[in-house]
């Protein structure tokens, strides 16, 4: 491998291991019917990602969503 390339991995992984890579997705408000539970009232629909929780409600017919 070259030099150059090296040079340039090196800086990609330095700025996915800061975190510098990732970007934070909005969520749209509203209410989910297939999302992740963490079992404790918290969900997550995606794209979105944490810190953008949820909270699981059930509606007038016994359904469980994720809402926003």
């Amino acid at each position: 491998m070259k030099k150059l390339n090296l040079q340039k991995l090196s800086r990609e992984a330095q700025k996915n291991i800061s975190g510098g890579g990732l970007e934070l997705q909005a969520c749209a408000s509203g209410c989910y019917d297939r999302y992740f539970s963490d079992g404790q009232g918290n969900c997550l629909v995606p794209p979105c990602s944490v810190p953008n929780l949820g909270r699981e409600i059930k509606d007038g017919n016994g359904i469980w969503k994720c809402c926003y």
